[in-house]
């Protein structure tokens, strides 16, 4: 397990994908066509942060931070350890099919996801 990424919502994508790549020298790149606008900006060939232009913040948003991200190697066995602790799921693939996703919750409300071939 690994960190993959962190999903930041925002209200202007350039602005933001903007200040990231100046303050910390991402770079835009190659993201799946999902219904909603954002960015992906890289370090390497390693898309870090996610931007997410919801049409309106969610009435539940504490800030800017949607979710983190974790990458395995071995999703069912991830899955299969949190249906084990009865932890509330939700199943989901990326729009071109390459990676599966699980997002859940922690104690806390922060969204998590698990995400992997």
């Amino acid at each position: 397990m690994r960190l993959d990424h962190v999903t930041i919502l925002t209200n202007d994508v350039a602005a933001s994908s903007a200040f990231l790549r100046d303050a910390l020298g991402l770079e835009p790149g190659p993201r799946p066509p999902f219904s909603f606008d954002g960015a992906w900006l890289y370090a390497g060939a390693t898309a870090l942060v996610h931007l997410k232009a919801p049409n309106r913040l969610p009435a539940d948003a504490e800030g800017p931070l949607e979710h983190v991200a974790f990458r395995t190697e071995d999703f069912d066995r991830a899955v299969g350890r949190l249906d084990a602790l009865g932890i509330e799921r939700r199943l989901g693939r990326l729009p071109d099919g390459s990676l599966r996703q699980c997002f859940f919750r922690e104690p806390n409300g922060a969204l998590i996801e698990i995400t992997g071939p």
